[in-house]
C-alpha cells in the first residue's frame, strides 16, 4: 500500500509541476500542453492500475509458495520421523537374521552328527548284506550264465553256416556274372561281325535287302499284334490294268472286305556311303542321292495304282521305309517329299508310323469282330427269348393237362371211398377177411406244383412281337 501511495503522490506532483509549467507558459499554448498532460495522466494511470493488478497477483503467490512451504517442512518431519523407524526396524531385522543364521548352523552339526552315526550304521548293514549276496550269486551266476548265453552261441554258429552258404553262392554268382559278362562280350563282337556281313549282304544284292526289309516289316506287324494269314497277307499277286502280273510286299485286312497295300523300299546303298563318307560335301552328294531313289520308288509305287488292281484296296498305299534313319535322311534332304506323294495317295512310313497304322489295322478289325459277335449274341438271345416263350406255353398245357388229371383223381378217389372200399371194409367187420391185411386209405393230391413264373412263361409275347 506505501508503495502505491508513493505511486499517486508522485503522479500528483507530475501534474502539479505540469499544472505550473502549463500556467507559466503563455495562453496561446497552455491548452495543447494540458491536452498532452492529460494523455499523459491516463498512461502514467494505466500503467499505475496494471502495476497495481501484478502486485496483487504476486501477493497470491507469495502466499501460496508460503503455504507449500509449510506442507514442505511437515513432510519433512514426517520423512525424517520415517527414516528414524526405518532405521530401527533394519536393526532389529539384522540381529534377528544373525539369530536364525547361527541357529542354522547349530542345527546342521547336530544334523551332521546324527547322520553320519546313521549312515554308518546303514553302510555297515548293507555291506554286510551285499557280502552275502555276491556269495550267493558267484555259486549260481555260472551256470545261469552258460544257460543265457546258450541260445546266442547257437545262433551264432547258425549265422556262421549260413555266412558260408551266402558266400559259397556270392562265389558262383560271380563267377556266372563273369561268365555272362564274357559271353555278352563275346555276343557283342558277334552282333559287330553279323552287323558288318549284313551290310555287305544289303549293299551287295538288292534282292537281299528286299528280303531284309520285307522280314522287318513283318516284324513290325507281328509285334503289332497281327498274324500273318488271317490279319495281313504276304506276297501276292494281282493282274494290273494292262495285263501285266504286279505283287504287292503286304496287304492289311480291313473291316468290310477292304484291304491296306505296303509296299516295301530298301534302299540304302547311298546312305551308307554317305555314313561312312568323311568328306561332309561328299556326304551330301550321296544323302541327295538316297533321297533321289526314295523319290524314284515312290513314283513307280504311285503309278501301279493298286487300289483300281486290286478292287476292294483303299485308295491310298504305304511306302515302308524299314529304318527311321533312311526315312528322316531322305526327308532332309527333300523336305517337299512327304506331301508330294501324300497328294498322289502314297504315304511314307518308317517303323513307328507303321506301328501306329498296324494298332489301328487291330483295333478296326477288334471292333469289327465285336460287332459281328454283339450280332450273332442278338441273334442267339432271340432265339433263345422265342425257345422259352415256347416253352412257357407248353408248361401251360402241361399244368392245365395236370389240374384235369388231379381232379379227376380225386374224384375217383372219393367215389372209391364212399362206394366200394366202404363196403369191403364190411367184411372185415363180419369176420369175412379173417388172416388177410386191412385196405389201406386211398390219398388224394391235395394240389399241384406250380412254377413261380409260370405266369410270366405263359405271358411271354411273340419273338417278332418282342423285338
Amino acid at each position: 500500500m506505501l508503495e502505491v501511495m508513493m505511486a499517486v503522490g508522485a503522479g500528483l506532483v507530475v501534474a502539479l509541476l505540469l499544472g505550473w509549467a502549463l500556467w507559466a507558459r503563455p495562453l496561446a499554448g497552455a491548452r495543447a500542453e494540458a491536452a498532452a498532460a492529460a494523455a499523459e495522466r491516463d498512461v502514467l494511470r494505466q500503467t499505475v492500475g496494471e502495476e497495481q493488478a501484478k502486485r496483487a497477483a504476486n501477493a497470491t503467490e507469495v502466499m501460496m509458495l508460503k503455504n507449500r512451504l509449510d506442507e514442505l517442512e511437515g513432510a519433512d518431519a514426517e520423512s525424517r520421523r520415517l527414516g528414524s523407524e526405518l532405521a530401527g526396524l533394519r536393526a532389529t531385522l539384522e540381529a534377528r537374521e544373525a539369530a536364525f543364521v547361527a541357529e542354522v548352523a547349530r542345527t546342521t552339526e547336530r544334523f551332521e552328527a546324527l547322520a553320519g552315526k546313521a549312515l554308518e550304521g546303514a553302510q555297515k548293514a548293507f555291506l554286510e548284506r551285499a557280502q552275502a549276496r555276491f556269495t550267493e550269486q558267484a555259486t549260481t551266476s555260472e551256470a545261469s550264465l552258460k544257460q543265457l548265453l546258450q541260445p546266442v552261441a547257437e545262433t551264432l554258429k547258425k549265422y556262421e553256416t549260413r555266412l558260408g552258404e551266402v558266400e559259397a553262392v556270392r562265389a558262383e554268382s560271380y563267377g556266372q556274372l563273369k561268365q555272362q559278362l564274357e559271353q555278352v562280350v563275346l555276343g557283342q563282337a558277334a552282333v559287330s561281325g553279323a552287323a558288318a556281313k549284313l551290310e555287305t549282304a544289303l549293299r551287295s544284292s538288292g534282292k537281299v535287302a528286299g528280303r531284309w526289309g520285307e522280314e522287318q516289316c513283318r516284324n513290325v506287324l507281328e509285334a503289332a499284334g497281327l498274324v500273318e494269314g488271317i490279319d495281313f497277307e504276304a506276297q501276292f499277286s494281282v493282274d494290273g490294268e494292262e495285263g501285266n502280273r504286279q505283287r504287292p510286299d503286304f496287304k492289311l485286312m480291313l473291316p468290310g472286305d477292304r484291304a491296306l497295300i505296303i509296299d516295301v523300299k530298301c534302299s540304302i546303298d547311298s546312305y551308307v556311303s554317305a555314313a561312312e563318307a568323311d568328306d561332309p560335301e561328299a556326304r551330301a552328294v550321296f544323302l541327295r542321292a538316297h533321297a533321289r531313289a526314295v523319290r524314284t520308288h515312290a513314283d513307280g509305287l504311285a503309278k501301279k495304282d493298286y487300289a483300281k488292281a486290286i478292287g476292294n484296296a483303299v485308295e491310298f498305299v504305304v511306302l515302308f521305309v524299314p529304318g527311321e534313319n533312311f526315312l528322316g535322311a531322305a526327308l532332309e534332304q527333300d523336305r517337299a517329299l512327304m506331301n508330294d506323294f501324300f497328294k498322289r495317295q502314297v504315304v511314307l512310313a518308317g517303323p513307328v508310323n507303321l506301328v501306329a497304322v498296324a494298332r489301328t489295322v487291330a483295333a478296326l478289325r477288334d471292333q469289327a469282330r465285336l460287332a459281328k459277335e454283339a450280332a450273332e449274341i442278338a441273334k442267339l438271345g432271340r432265339d433263345l427269348y422265342d425257345s422259352i416263350r415256347i416253352m412257357g406255353n407248353n408248361f401251360a398245357a402241361v399244368q392245365k393237362s395236370l389240374e384235369s388229371t388231379v381232379g379227376n383223381w380225386n374224384k375217383l378217389v372219393n367215389q372209391a371211398e364212399s362206394r366200394v372200399v366202404s363196403r369191403a371194409r364190411r367184411f372185415r367187420d363180419l369176420g369175412a377177411a379173417t388172416g388177410l391185411d386191412e385196405i389201406g386209405e386211398l390219398g388224394q393230391v391235395a394240389s399241384l406244383p406250380t412254377l413261380p413264373s409260370g405266369a410270366e412263361l405263359k405271358a411271354l409275347p411273340a419273338a417278332d412281337a418282342a423285338e
